[in-house]
Protein backbone atom coordinates (compact mmCIF):
# COMPACT_ATOMS: atom_id res chain seq x y z
CA UNK A 1 0.00 0.00 0.00
CA UNK A 2 1.54 3.43 -0.73
CA UNK A 3 2.28 5.79 1.93
CA UNK A 4 0.43 8.93 2.02
CA UNK A 5 3.47 11.63 0.60
CA UNK A 6 2.85 13.87 3.35
CA UNK A 7 6.24 12.99 5.34
CA UNK A 8 6.44 13.34 9.13
CA UNK A 9 8.92 15.75 8.53
CA UNK A 10 6.18 18.33 7.10
CA UNK A 11 3.60 17.74 9.35
CA UNK A 12 6.16 17.82 12.14
CA UNK A 13 7.68 21.13 10.68
CA UNK A 14 3.94 22.38 10.86
CA UNK A 15 3.41 20.91 14.68
CA UNK A 16 6.73 23.29 15.44
CA UNK A 17 5.47 26.41 13.83
CA UNK A 18 2.00 25.87 15.75
CA UNK A 19 4.06 24.89 18.58
CA UNK A 20 6.34 27.86 18.28
CA UNK A 21 3.77 30.51 17.75
CA UNK A 22 1.97 29.17 21.10
CA UNK A 23 5.02 29.32 23.27
CA UNK A 24 5.22 32.85 22.03
CA UNK A 25 1.85 33.96 22.63
CA UNK A 26 1.99 32.48 26.35
CA UNK A 27 5.83 34.65 26.73
CA UNK A 28 3.99 37.62 25.92
CA UNK A 29 1.00 37.50 27.80
CA UNK A 30 3.04 36.74 30.76
CA UNK A 31 4.81 39.77 29.91
CA UNK A 32 1.80 41.83 29.35
CA UNK A 33 0.74 40.57 32.84
CA UNK A 34 4.22 40.52 34.96
CA UNK A 35 4.61 44.32 34.27
CA UNK A 36 0.74 44.78 35.07
CA UNK A 37 -0.81 45.96 31.68
CA UNK A 38 -3.65 43.52 31.15
CA UNK A 39 -5.29 41.51 34.11
CA UNK A 40 -7.05 39.84 31.97
CA UNK A 41 -4.14 38.62 30.24
CA UNK A 42 -2.39 37.24 33.48
CA UNK A 43 -5.79 35.42 34.08
CA UNK A 44 -6.22 33.61 30.54
CA UNK A 45 -4.49 30.73 31.11
CA UNK A 46 -6.35 30.01 34.65
CA UNK A 47 -9.13 30.42 32.63
CA UNK A 48 -11.79 28.04 31.06
CA UNK A 49 -10.04 29.26 27.80
CA UNK A 50 -6.69 28.98 29.25
CA UNK A 51 -7.51 24.91 29.98
CA UNK A 52 -9.21 24.70 26.62
CA UNK A 53 -5.95 25.33 24.83
CA UNK A 54 -3.75 23.32 27.01
CA UNK A 55 -6.13 20.46 26.80
CA UNK A 56 -6.08 20.98 22.58
CA UNK A 57 -2.11 21.24 22.34
CA UNK A 58 -1.90 18.21 24.54
CA UNK A 59 -4.23 16.24 22.30
CA UNK A 60 -2.68 17.62 19.22
CA UNK A 61 -0.47 14.87 18.21
CA UNK A 62 -2.83 12.06 18.91
CA UNK A 63 -5.50 14.06 16.37
CA UNK A 64 -3.08 14.82 13.90
CA UNK A 65 -2.32 11.36 13.56
CA UNK A 66 -6.04 10.45 13.01
CA UNK A 67 -6.30 13.06 10.57
CA UNK A 68 -3.46 11.12 8.57
CA UNK A 69 -5.00 8.39 8.81
CA UNK A 70 -8.09 9.76 7.47
CA UNK A 71 -6.08 11.09 4.52
CA UNK A 72 -4.58 7.95 4.32
CA UNK A 73 -7.57 6.21 3.63
CA UNK A 74 -9.02 8.63 0.87
CA UNK A 75 -5.20 8.86 -0.54
CA UNK A 76 -5.86 5.15 -1.10
CA UNK A 77 -8.86 5.20 -3.42
CA UNK A 78 -7.32 7.55 -5.88
CA UNK A 79 -6.12 5.47 -8.89
CA UNK A 80 -2.45 4.80 -8.65
CA UNK A 81 -1.80 6.80 -12.03
CA UNK A 82 -3.44 9.60 -11.13
CA UNK A 83 -1.28 10.11 -7.92
CA UNK A 84 1.49 12.77 -7.94
CA UNK A 85 3.13 14.45 -5.42
CA UNK A 86 1.80 17.66 -3.62
CA UNK A 87 2.96 21.00 -4.14
CA UNK A 88 5.08 22.30 -1.37
CA UNK A 89 2.54 25.48 -0.51
CA UNK A 90 -0.40 23.57 -0.62
CA UNK A 91 1.09 20.92 1.32
CA UNK A 92 2.52 22.89 4.00
CA UNK A 93 -0.15 25.45 4.39
CA UNK A 94 -2.69 22.96 4.25
CA UNK A 95 -1.22 20.73 6.98
CA UNK A 96 -0.37 23.90 9.19
CA UNK A 97 -3.32 25.33 9.04
CA UNK A 98 -5.30 21.55 9.31
CA UNK A 99 -3.04 21.57 13.13
CA UNK A 100 -5.40 24.37 14.31
CA UNK A 101 -8.26 23.19 13.26
CA UNK A 102 -8.39 19.43 14.62
CA UNK A 103 -11.81 20.20 16.91
CA UNK A 104 -13.96 21.46 14.07
CA UNK A 105 -14.90 18.73 11.93
CA UNK A 106 -16.15 20.60 9.13
CA UNK A 107 -12.59 22.58 8.53
CA UNK A 108 -10.68 19.82 9.26
CA UNK A 109 -12.48 17.86 6.46
CA UNK A 110 -12.37 20.95 4.29
CA UNK A 111 -8.18 20.94 4.86
CA UNK A 112 -7.69 17.40 4.38
CA UNK A 113 -9.79 17.18 0.63
CA UNK A 114 -7.94 20.25 -0.49
CA UNK A 115 -4.64 18.34 0.40
CA UNK A 116 -5.84 14.79 -1.02
CA UNK A 117 -7.22 17.12 -4.04
CA UNK A 118 -3.67 18.34 -4.56
CA UNK A 119 -2.39 14.74 -4.82
CA UNK A 120 -5.09 13.72 -7.32
CA UNK A 121 -3.82 14.83 -11.32
CA UNK A 122 -7.64 14.96 -12.01
CA UNK A 123 -8.10 17.80 -9.64
CA UNK A 124 -4.75 18.85 -9.17
CA UNK A 125 -4.95 21.92 -11.49
CA UNK A 126 -8.43 23.25 -9.42
CA UNK A 127 -7.01 23.12 -6.45
CA UNK A 128 -6.47 26.74 -5.55
CA UNK A 129 -4.24 28.58 -2.75
CA UNK A 130 -7.22 30.82 -1.79
CA UNK A 131 -9.05 27.87 -0.88
CA UNK A 132 -7.11 27.27 2.43
CA UNK A 133 -8.15 31.19 3.22
CA UNK A 134 -11.76 30.46 2.04
CA UNK A 135 -12.13 27.05 4.34
CA UNK A 136 -10.80 29.52 7.12
CA UNK A 137 -13.35 32.32 7.24
CA UNK A 138 -16.56 29.46 6.92
CA UNK A 139 -18.91 29.07 9.98
CA UNK A 140 -20.43 25.45 10.27
CA UNK A 141 -23.22 26.56 9.04
CA UNK A 142 -21.81 27.41 5.71
CA UNK A 143 -20.59 24.48 5.61
CA UNK A 144 -23.34 22.35 6.31
CA UNK A 145 -25.19 24.22 3.25
CA UNK A 146 -22.43 23.76 0.71
CA UNK A 147 -22.58 19.97 1.48
CA UNK A 148 -26.34 20.36 1.02
CA UNK A 149 -25.66 22.63 -2.08
CA UNK A 150 -23.13 19.44 -3.31
CA UNK A 151 -25.34 16.06 -1.81
CA UNK A 152 -28.74 18.03 -3.98
CA UNK A 153 -26.95 19.65 -6.58
CA UNK A 154 -27.88 22.73 -6.53
CA UNK A 155 -26.16 25.34 -9.20
CA UNK A 156 -29.20 27.29 -10.09
CA UNK A 157 -32.15 26.99 -7.95
CA UNK A 158 -34.99 29.56 -7.79
CA UNK A 159 -35.55 31.67 -4.52
CA UNK A 160 -38.36 34.28 -2.89
CA UNK A 161 -38.34 36.63 -0.59
CA UNK A 162 -41.60 37.98 1.21
CA UNK A 163 -42.11 41.96 1.21
CA UNK A 164 -44.80 44.38 2.56
CA UNK A 165 -46.18 46.35 -0.21
CA UNK A 166 -47.77 49.72 0.83
CA UNK A 167 -50.50 51.40 -0.91
CA UNK A 168 -47.92 54.15 -2.16
CA UNK A 169 -46.30 51.32 -3.89
CA UNK A 170 -43.33 51.24 -1.68
CA UNK A 171 -41.77 47.95 -0.27
CA UNK A 172 -39.71 46.62 2.27
CA UNK A 173 -38.67 43.10 2.67
CA UNK A 174 -39.95 41.39 5.15
CA UNK A 175 -37.17 39.33 6.44
CA UNK A 176 -33.55 39.25 5.73
CA UNK A 177 -33.81 35.56 4.56
CA UNK A 178 -34.53 33.93 1.79
CA UNK A 179 -36.68 30.78 0.78
CA UNK A 180 -35.18 28.08 -1.53
CA UNK A 181 -37.92 26.85 -3.65
CA UNK A 182 -36.38 22.87 -3.82
CA UNK A 183 -38.23 19.47 -3.87
CA UNK A 184 -41.69 21.54 -4.81
CA UNK A 185 -41.47 22.89 -1.18
CA UNK A 186 -39.11 25.51 0.50
CA UNK A 187 -36.54 25.86 3.11
CA UNK A 188 -35.13 28.79 4.61
CA UNK A 189 -31.63 29.94 4.48
CA UNK A 190 -29.81 32.42 6.94
CA UNK A 191 -28.86 35.48 5.56
CA UNK A 192 -25.93 35.35 7.69
CA UNK A 193 -24.72 32.50 6.03
CA UNK A 194 -25.67 34.01 2.40
CA UNK A 195 -23.84 37.12 3.13
CA UNK A 196 -21.15 35.25 3.93
CA UNK A 197 -20.80 32.92 1.22
CA UNK A 198 -21.71 36.09 -1.10
CA UNK A 199 -18.89 37.75 -0.32
CA UNK A 200 -16.26 34.63 -0.71
CA UNK A 201 -17.88 35.15 -4.25
CA UNK A 202 -19.03 31.49 -3.76
CA UNK A 203 -22.86 32.23 -4.78
CA UNK A 204 -24.92 34.72 -6.43
CA UNK A 205 -28.04 35.96 -5.28
CA UNK A 206 -29.99 37.32 -8.15
CA UNK A 207 -33.63 38.99 -8.08
CA UNK A 208 -33.30 40.40 -11.63
CA UNK A 209 -33.14 37.42 -12.76
CA UNK A 210 -36.24 33.84 -11.84
CA UNK A 211 -37.65 31.22 -13.55
CA UNK A 212 -40.32 31.82 -16.82
CA UNK A 213 -42.09 29.44 -14.75
CA UNK A 214 -43.57 31.20 -12.20
CA UNK A 215 -46.44 29.01 -10.89
CA UNK A 216 -43.32 27.42 -8.83
CA UNK A 217 -43.01 30.55 -6.98
CA UNK A 218 -46.71 30.92 -6.17
CA UNK A 219 -46.99 27.74 -4.98
CA UNK A 220 -44.65 28.20 -2.62
CA UNK A 221 -45.52 31.94 -1.81
CA UNK A 222 -48.81 30.03 -0.81
CA UNK A 223 -47.20 28.08 1.81
CA UNK A 224 -45.22 31.29 3.12
CA UNK A 225 -47.87 33.73 3.71
CA UNK A 226 -49.59 30.94 5.98
CA UNK A 227 -46.37 31.12 8.41
CA UNK A 228 -47.55 32.76 12.06
CA UNK A 229 -45.18 36.02 11.21
CA UNK A 230 -47.20 37.06 8.34
CA UNK A 231 -50.33 36.72 10.16
CA UNK A 232 -50.27 40.43 11.19
CA UNK A 233 -49.16 43.28 8.67
CA UNK A 234 -47.86 46.53 9.34
CA UNK A 235 -50.63 49.18 8.52
CA UNK A 236 -52.06 49.95 4.74
CA UNK A 237 -49.69 46.77 3.49
CA UNK A 238 -50.38 43.71 1.87
CA UNK A 239 -47.58 40.48 1.83
CA UNK A 240 -46.11 40.26 -1.46
CA UNK A 241 -43.02 38.56 -2.76
CA UNK A 242 -39.66 38.96 -5.07
CA UNK A 243 -38.29 35.94 -7.32
CA UNK A 244 -35.37 35.97 -7.98
CA UNK A 245 -32.71 32.66 -8.59
CA UNK A 246 -29.46 31.26 -6.41
CA UNK A 247 -26.38 30.56 -8.44
CA UNK A 248 -23.32 28.65 -7.26
CA UNK A 249 -20.55 30.66 -9.07
CA UNK A 250 -17.84 28.73 -11.27
CA UNK A 251 -15.17 29.70 -8.66
CA UNK A 252 -17.86 28.39 -6.27
CA UNK A 253 -18.69 25.05 -7.96
CA UNK A 254 -14.92 24.14 -8.05
CA UNK A 255 -14.69 25.34 -4.33
CA UNK A 256 -17.42 22.64 -3.81
CA UNK A 257 -16.31 20.09 -5.67
CA UNK A 258 -12.62 20.65 -4.11
CA UNK A 259 -12.92 20.88 -0.20
CA UNK A 260 -16.41 19.51 0.04
CA UNK A 261 -17.27 16.09 1.01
Amino acid sequence: MDELPIDSNTVNKALDIASESTKEIRKEIDKAGAKGVNKLAQLLWASPIGRKADLYIAERPYKMQKALEEMQAKYQKIPEKNRVEPSSYIALKGVTELTYALDEDYLKEAFENILISDMDNRKKRNVLPSYIEIVKQLSQNDAILLKFFKEQNIKNEPIIKPKYIFENGGFIYASNNIGLLYNEDYIILSAIVLDNLSRQKLIEINFDEYRHNTTIYDKAFEKIKLCDEFQRLPDNAKLGYSKGLLKTTSFGQNFIDICIS
